[in-house]
């Protein structure tokens, strides 16, 4: 039902998602306003709401 993170690799936005499951929508309005370039981009990335 979950993931390690911080072991993924270029899984896929899907499987970010499904990871971090209810809490994503929230990650990503954060995203959008601490990190809306999307510089920290390594890994397990959540891009940012458009």
């Amino acid at each position: 039902g979950g993931a390690y993170s911080n072991f993924m690799m270029d899984e896929g936005q899907e499987r970010v998602q499904a990871s971090y499951k209810h809490n994503y929508d929230r990650l990503t309005e954060i995203k959008k306003a601490y990190d809306p370039n999307n510089l920290f981009r390594v890994n397990q990335n959540i891009k940012p709401k458009a």
